[in-house]
């Protein structure tokens, strides 16, 4: 997250805890786009990302006082998303929900593209749909860290926040994960 959002984040925070109410829905607004990108990366269905978007916002909002460091929010906030989308996914998969659409589904682009020709549309949908396919077969650990670097485009300092582990730690996970990603993309291409 930029130097400038943390601070912005931690301004946010402070107003909120002094009762300042508008400054959670700006708090959402902030953050809004990359939680949802993070919540559709794991259950690969809008409703439901919003659903769980919306459920993560909820829980902020409640659990907001045991955040000690504003200054960590952005930590804070990646921590209690991937713990609800991780229960989240395991909930859906146990009713059936991904039988028909499922988190590794190939056919599901990575993001949405604007202004690209249909030639480039299509390539770009056979890329997600190798990239998805080839993520798909990544161990949950590795498929988590790919998300959060290369898909959320969060640094290493971060990851090791949200995810409790050191810096060096994060960059062997992040290499392994990698390293696995590009040999199953090279038994396709």
């Amino acid at each position: 997250m930029p130097k400038q959002e943390e601070n912005e984040s931690a301004e946010l925070v402070r107003a909120l805890r002094k009762g300042d109410e508008r400054a959670f829905a700006d708090l959402v607004r902030l953050h809004q786009g990359r939680i949802y990108n993070l919540a559709l990366n794991y259950v690969k269905d809008e409703e439901e990302a919003k659903d769980l978007t919306q459920d993560i916002f909820i829980t902020v909002h409640r659990s907001l006082a045991s955040l000690r460091d504003e200054a960590k929010f952005g930590a804070w906030l990646y921590q209690l998303a991937l713990n609800h989308c991780r229960n989240r996914y395991k909930r859906l998969q146990r009713r059936g929900f991904f039988r028909s659409s499922s988190l590794d589904d190939p056919d599901r682009p990575l993001h949405l593209t604007d202004g690209e020709s249909p030639e480039g549309v299509l390539g770009r949908r056979d890329q997600d749909r190798l990239v998805r396919r080839a993520i798909a077969e990544l161990a949950p650990a590795e498929k988590e860290i790919i998300l959060l670097r290369d898909i959320e485009g969060l640094t290493y300092d971060e990851i090791g926040d949200i995810l409790a582990i050191p810096l060096g730690t994060v960059k062997s996970k992040l290499n392994r994960a990698r390293l696995a990603l590009k040999s199953r993309l090279e038994k396709v291409l």
